[in-house]
């Protein structure tokens, strides 16, 4: 697994981490549980480096779009530098809490693994200190991906009262951050566009993990003023104005306003909302659109480009993961 660890870290500009399944990697003992297939082995643990404390990127984007389609070769090269070893860790992380198996015992060491790395985070404060509105744009899914791993986790571990603790004092400091930067810091889009749910998501989850009513709420609210937004043709008008990049951005709005759906629903607190039938023509528009842009396009007004990887998502944020009503 070592081998696996470093060459995750040492990735260059690979958004999906290609570490393989890690539920199939046999020599280690993450086995894949086939039937037939030698007993798995009970796995060692990743040490998996923590994101920093402080964090201070710039746009990728060219600074003369106002649409925001047109990437800055120089810009999003500097900004890789300093984003990707984060994203690595991330993804090593979330491959690990939901890498499959037939074993309990192999499913509950995967989850003490992620813990066990996540206390380290916790304890490092890490992703607390944001000094650019680019880091703060850039944190909210990867709190949300690292909320999400650990709830999962949970359910394999129980977490202890010193776990509890520890994760309460360093996921509250995120998720209020977070609100106090869409209250008084951020910009006027970035509080109603993607940008929103997005962060919606990352308080949601902290929200439902630590059971704090205040974050479930910020985060329901964040799917309101995504949901409510969507016209009566399914588009989304903050996201139809990002020129070549529109369909991407709306399947990109879409996955976190799905995923506090999940969320909600599978903590036994359905999202009622006044908008769903809203989010229903989002849904159906883009999947629409992903068949066949045509109509898209014409709306947009510009052809557009190729749509982001769903391999640069963890298991619980991918398409067929969310329900797409």
């Amino acid at each position: 697994m070592a081998s696996e660890a470093t060459a995750a870290v040492a990735a260059q500009k690979d958004y999906t981490i290609q570490t393989g399944s890690i539920s199939s990697l046999s020599t280690n003992g993450f086995s894949s549980g086939t039937p037939g297939a030698e007993p798995e082995q009970v796995p060692l643990c990743v040490s998996i480096p923590a994101p920093p404390a402080m964090l201070q990127t710039q746009s990728k984007y060219r600074a003369d779009d106002r649409s925001k389609s047109s990437i800055n070769e120089e810009a999003l090269e500097a900004r890789d530098r300093t984003v990707q070893p984060i994203r690595n860790s991330i993804r090593l992380l979330t491959n690990i809490a939901y890498a499959g198996s037939n074993s309990s015992l192999v499913a509950q060491a995967r989850a003490e693994c992620v813990l066990h790395n996540v206390d380290r985070w916790a304890a490092a404060m890490a992703l607390t200190d944001m000094r650019t509105v680019d880091a703060y744009l850039s944190r909210d899914r990867w709190v949300a991906e690292i909320a999400l791993a650990v709830r999962s986790a949970s359910k394999r571990v129980e977490l202890s009262s010193e776990r509890k603790a520890l994760y309460s004092t360093w996921f509250s400091t995120l998720a209020r951050d977070t609100m106090d930067a869409y209250s008084f810091r951020l910009g006027p889009k970035s509080k109603t566009n993607n940008h929103r749910y997005w962060a919606g998501l990352s308080v949601a989850a902290v929200g439902f993990l630590l059971d704090n009513a205040d974050f479930k709420t910020w985060g329901k609210t964040s799917f309101e003023i995504g949901a409510c937004q969507v016209d009566d043709r399914g588009f989304l008008p903050a996201e139809l104005a990002r020129g070549e990049k529109a369909l991407d951005y709306h399947v990109y709005a879409l996955r976190p306003l799905a995923a506090i759906i999940k969320l909600a629903s599978d903590s036994g607190e359905p999202l009622q909302s006044k908008c769903l039938d809203r989010f229903k023509r989002l849904t159906a528009m883009t999947r629409e659109a992903l068949q066949d842009p045509t109509e898209f396009e014409r709306v947009a007004g510009q052809r557009q480009s190729k749509i982001s990887s769903e391999t640069s998502y963890s298991a619980a944020l991918k398409l067929d993961a969310l329900p797409l009503l």
